[in-house]
């Protein structure tokens, strides 16, 4: 699946390099953004709430009014810490919930919301280097990145989001080693995020072994035309 990005941040849609809020680009309004990928053929939106992730507020407001305006698949994630806000976006019409901090510092926690919400929960692997990173990027696990899949593949996890926090925003091109690596490791769905500048970087992370893509900055940078990509279909 091609999943299109829209992240919030203090009401609008933004992008980041490497996750750092003093860098935020393309600030527009979030749902005309959403429904312009769903009209352009994105599979799914990939929704992120940058301030629950730093822990300084929320768009609930605007994410509900996305979720409302589209008809297409929605994932969700950002400040995702307990079993409340899962069931909370859930409800709201998400079909599935991305946990990142929580899920990696809580095995039990993880374990517990996979098994009470199978196929519909996403972890994420937010990647600097081979070590795991949380808090908004701002703190290492002392985890790597294999270490961390091979121990969750048994749980039934709706996907592995891998994000090469490195290079997240850069528009530098795909790292092929880490996907492939992380793809072969693991029979849990991998979806595949950061520095992914041109069609044939998506078509590389599929050959690759990868599930799906989140497309952010190329797509409001316009170096990937969503619309092209959709028509020529995914070289696999």
């Amino acid at each position: 699946m091609i999943w299109a990005a829209v992240d919030l941040l203090g009401g609008r849609c933004v992008q980041l390099l490497g996750g750092d809020p003093a860098t935020a680009r393309f600030t527009q309004d979030p749902v005309e953004a959403a429904q312009r990928f769903a009209a352009e053929g994105a599979d799914g939106l990939h929704l992120i709430d940058l301030d629950a992730a730093l822990g300084r507020g929320d768009n609930r407001r605007i994410l509900r009014e996305i979720i409302r305006a589209v008809e297409i698949t929605v994932q969700i994630g950002g400040g995702i810490r307990d079993e409340r806000a899962v069931t909370r976006w859930l409800d709201a019409g998400a079909e599935r919930v991305i946990v990142g901090t929580r899920g990696v510092e809580d095995p039990e926690w993880l374990r517990a919301m996979a098994a009470r919400f199978p196929r519909r929960i996403v972890l994420a692997l937010d990647a600097r280097g081979e070590e795991i990173v949380t808090a908004g990027w701002r703190r290492g696990s002392g985890l790597r990145t294999l270490e961390l899949a091979r121990r969750v593949d048994p749980l039934g996890l709706a996907a592995l989001l891998y994000t090469n926090v490195e290079i997240e925003g850069t528009l530098r091109g795909l790292d092929p080693q880490p996907i492939a690596a992380l793809c072969r490791a693991v029979r849990t769905p991998v979806l595949v995020a950061g520095g992914l500048r041109t069609a044939q970087d998506v078509h590389r992370a599929y050959q690759l072994g990868a599930a799906g893509v989140v497309l952010g900055t190329a797509l409001y940078a316009g170096t990937i035309d969503l619309k092209e990509l959709k028509t020529k279909g995914v070289k696999r």
